[in-house]
């Protein structure tokens, strides 16, 4: 029995040094418990646009054919009838892709093409020669004008990470974006509808032209999202934005998944390839990242309530009011927030500012303070404290206040303190005058003798 357990557990030993290190070498993340495989990750809420996961946002990195996405942007900011517009593709386009492995979609030089249907063949296919043509048809020819503008509208976007230098994404070591700009350019990109039509579609038919005589049909690269093909890594709640793929950049996907009343969007970048020992690694690393990280968030988070309007959060002192003298006050509205379900609500912690005393009449619902919510040192919400009922003014006590104020006023005093000059100098004066009388007197009366 005791050479059985020590042969199996001889080769344990065996098999795990056998595995290659760059698999072995991905720590379990302390956030989601699980390792991410992806050298860059951006995750957000829809609804909350509160960032939920990030690693290495910031970070340098290559967009490989996620650059696609911005050459869709160019095109649809730029072409007024998607479907009426005809481009045709111009040779300069394939000699500059000859020989690269460029992905495409057999679109031929001197093919018609309406720019609607390049643009389904550059999202899902990611054809590099859809990418050259759409910069051609914008741009008459000139590539270095729709990169420029490509450049352009990322500032504008509020990337301070990315730098295009083509449309199509090939390798270019001064091509480099972030996970968080992707995510910037991505989402300004679903403000048309017709772009995340696009995107996210699974199959779309190339219709005939004058170099294909019958139509096409072709398929996202992404299969996560085709029950036919996505095999165990198919998540039903997923739509594909777009793939990107080079031996630099490593697998990247852009993608977005909606479950029940949440939605997020997903960028994971830099997913390896290859084994240290430069063996393909047989699963896309970039899909486990993309579904773990789903299922970590449907699963884990969720809209709680910190804070309800029913919740009494301190008293005011309220003047000039006969029967009280102090008014609750309370949230003016719910407060609802996305979290982890595990947060202990009581472990928030609230910071109360309220005035120290008000007059009346207090209206229910006036502002008299606010209540800040924090978690861990980060305030993750305030609220208006209002008062919760309203309260009259006492006539009689605000006649008090009024003589109360009338005489401790600063008006009031000046007339006192003018009196009790005037009153001082009538003395003085008096006081003068009659020692002045008397020293008369006394000077008649010695020139009588």
């Amino acid at each position: 029995m005791k050479k059985k357990l020590f042969a199996i557990l001889t080769t344990l030993v065996v098999i795990i040094t056998m595995l290659p290190a760059s698999v072995l070498a991905v720590e379990t993340d302390p956030i989601t418990g699980f390792a991410v495989n992806s050298q860059a990750v951006y995750m957000v809420n829809n609804e909350s646009g509160m960032v939920i996961y990030e690693k290495n946002a910031d970070a340098a990195v290559y967009p490989a054919s996620l650059t696609k996405i911005m050459t869709a942007v160019i095109a649809i900011e730029n072409c007024d009838d998607l479907e009426g517009t005809i481009a045709t593709a111009p040779y300069w386009v394939f000699d500059e892709l000859y020989g690269l492995g460029a992905s495409n979609a057999d679109i031929r030089p001197g093919e018609e093409m309406r720019m609607i249907d390049l643009l389904y063949a550059l999202m899902l296919r990611s054809a590099c020669e859809a990418a050259g043509i759409i910069a051609d048809k914008i741009c008459n020819g000139d590539e270095a004008a729709f990169v420029q503008m490509m450049n352009d509208k990322a500032k504008e976007i509020g990337c301070t990470g990315t730098n295009f230098t083509n449309p199509h994404g090939l390798h270019d070591p001064n091509q480099v974006t972030t996970a968080k700009d992707m995510y910037l350019i991505t989402k300004y990109a679903m403000q048309y509808p017709i772009f995340t039509e696009i995107a996210t579609t699974n199959k779309y038919t190339l219709p005939a032209t004058n170099k294909h005589s019958e139509e096409r049909t072709i398929s996202h690269t992404c299969t996560m999202m085709d029950p036919n093909r996505g095999g165990t890594w198919y998540y039903e709640y997923m739509k594909a934005i777009k793939t990107g793929t080079t031996d630099e950049s490593g697998r990247n996907l852009v993608s977005i998944a909606q479950k029940d009343a949440y939605s997020y969007t997903l960028v994971t970048m830099g997913a390896p390839i290859y084994y240290d020992n430069g063996d393909t690694i047989s699963d896309n690393l970039s899909y486990v990242d993309t579904k773990s990280l789903y299922e970590w968030a449907f699963n884990n988070w969720a809209v709680r309530t910190v804070v309800k309007t029913t919740s009494v959060k301190g008293q005011v002192k309220v003047n000039m009011v006969k029967d009280t003298d102090v008014v609750n006050v309370f949230p003016a509205n719910d407060v609802e927030r996305l979290m982890r379900k595990d947060i202990d609500l009581s472990s928030l912690q609230e910071i109360k500012t309220l005035v120290e005393e008000v007059d009346a009449p207090v209206t229910a619902g006036q502002k008299l303070g606010t209540l800040e919510i924090k978690l861990a040192d980060e305030t993750i919400a305030s609220v208006d404290l209002v008062a919760g009922e309203s309260l009259e003014r006492s006539g009689w006590l605000y006649f008090l206040r009024c003589l109360k104020n009338f005489f401790t006023s600063t008006a009031f005093k000046l007339v006192i303190l003018l009196v009790v000059l005037l009153i001082a100098g009538y003395i003085a004066f008096t006081v003068m005058y009659n020692k002045r009388r008397r020293k008369r007197r006394r000077r008649k009366g010695s020139r009588r003798f």
